[in-house]
C-alpha cells in the first residue's frame, strides 16, 4: 500500500472534525439561508437539509436505513480491496468517513447541517465534500490503467 493511501482516510477524519465545529458554529452564529437577501455565488449560512442529496425529502428511519445500506456495501469495498487495489480501498473508506460526518448530524439533530450556500440555492458542508470526492476517486480507481488496457489488448491478439 502506498503510504499516501494511508493517511487518506486520517486527512478525511480530520477534515470531518473540522466539519463538525463549523456545523456547531453554523447552528450558533450563522444566518438561516432563508434570511439572505441577495447571497451572490458563495455564502455562509445554515441550512437545515431533512432530505437526502438535493434535499430530496425522505423519512429519516428511511435515510438511515439506505445509509446503513450503502455504508455496508463501501465497507465490503474496502475490505474486498485492501490488498489488491488499495487506491480503490481508501476510496471506499473516504466515502464512508464523509457519510459518517453527516449521519452524526441526522441521530444528532434530526438534519443535516450544511454551511456553504453556493449560488443562493444549493447548501453543502465539508463531509458532502468529501463524498464527493470518494466517489470519483473510486470511479478512478475501478477503472484499468492505461498501461494494462494497451497490455490487455495486445495479449488478446
Amino acid at each position: 500500500m502506498r503510504p499516501s493511501n494511508r493517511l487518506i482516510p486520517l486527512i478525511a477524519l480530520l477534515i470531518i472534525l473540522i466539519d463538525g465545529w463549523f456545523k456547531s458554529l453554523a447552528l450558533t452564529h450563522f444566518p438561516a439561508d432563508s434570511t439572505l437577501m441577495d447571497p451572490g455565488i458563495f455564502a455562509l449560512a445554515v441550512h437545515h437539509n431533512y432530505g437526502i442529496a438535493f434535499n430530496i425529502p425522505l423519512k429519516l428511519p428511511f435515510i438511515l436505513l439506505v445509509s446503513l445500506l450503502l455504508g455496508a456495501v463501501l465497507m465490503h469495498v474496502v475490505w474486498v480491496n485492501r490488498h489488491k487495489n488499495t487506491d480503490l480501498w481508501a476510496a471506499a473508506l473516504l466515502t464512508v468517513i464523509g457519510g459518517l460526518g453527516n449521519i452524526y448530524d441526522r441521530i444528532a439533530y434530526g438534519f443535516t447541517v450544511d454551511y456553504l450556500l453556493l449560488f443562493g440555492r444549493s447548501a453543502i458542508n465539508l463531509s458532502d465534500i468529501v463524498i464527493l470526492c470518494g466517489i470519483i476517486w473510486m470511479l478512478l480507481a475501478s477503472r484499468p490503467h492505461l498501461g494494462e488496457e494497451i497490455l490487455l489488448t495486445e495479449t488478446k491478439k
